[in-house]
């Protein structure tokens, strides 16, 4: 039931963004409780978003309603509660989340999620997520970072980036680059390994295949407090 609400719910507002107008209300089960969801328009630049869980109140926030593309309530993090995604329209697609602390009982925002899109997590230990994200040469160049959520908050210890650009590639090598983040700082990231782009990527889906794996085999490698 629950999916087909939620599916019911982006239907609607796609059309409402078509009119530039969001103005939706649900309400779906989330661990036996009651969640309810609403989205208004402010003016024609923000909107307010408003939930409560169990009739208390567990957001209300003021969102960008320009460029929104959807709304979903995927349990993210796996840890039996419904969260919040919200998708913004772009060159690459733009994502804020919320998680649903149980404690509290109120969603959260997850600063810098934006910078992680399509974020998956890792099958081999699911405090970590891996994202992706477009880096030119029409998608043949792009990232992937690895990280975890700690207390709401977003620590990144991997980085990969992938060249994969046909164009020049004397001046230009196709490469995996490969990089440990220490201390959440990208800039400050180590380049640990680089491998031959076309020895593991000989076709452009295989970087889908590539990415999952690696990260899976290998995040222990990223983070010293793994455990």
């Amino acid at each position: 039931m629950r999916a087909i609400i939620t599916t019911f719910f982006l239907l609607c507002l796609a059309n409402a963004t078509i009119a530039q107008s969001h103005s939706f209300d649900t309400a779906f089960k989330s661990n036996k409780q009651i969640l309810h969801f609403s989205i208004k328009d402010l003016d024609s630049n923000f909107a307010l978003l408003t939930s409560t869980y169990a009739s208390r109140i567990a957001l209300r926030d003021t969102i960008d309603s320009r460029g929104l593309a959807f709304i979903d309530f995927p349990d993210f993090n796996n840890d039996g509660y419904a969260d919040i995604l919200i998708d913004y329209l772009g060159n690459n697609s733009t994502y804020f989340l919320y998680l649903f602390d149980p404690i509290t009982k109120h969603f959260k925002s997850i600063d810098g999620y934006m910078k992680y899109p399509d974020a998956v997590q890792l099958k081999a230990n699911s405090k970590y997520y891996y994202s992706y994200h477009r880096a030119g040469c029409a998608d043949m160049n792009w990232v992937s970072d690895l990280f975890k959520i700690v207390n709401f908050k977003i620590i990144q210890v991997g980085h990969i980036y992938g060249k994969g650009c046909e164009f020049e590639v004397k001046e230009n090598p196709q490469v995996i680059e490969i990089y440990k983040v220490t201390n959440n700082n990208e800039k400050k990231g180590k380049l640990i390994k680089k491998l031959p782009y076309l020895k593991y990527i000989g076709d452009s889906g295989d970087k889908w295949d590539f990415i999952k794996s690696y990260w899976n085999k290998n995040f222990q490698k990223f983070d010293l407090n793994n455990r």
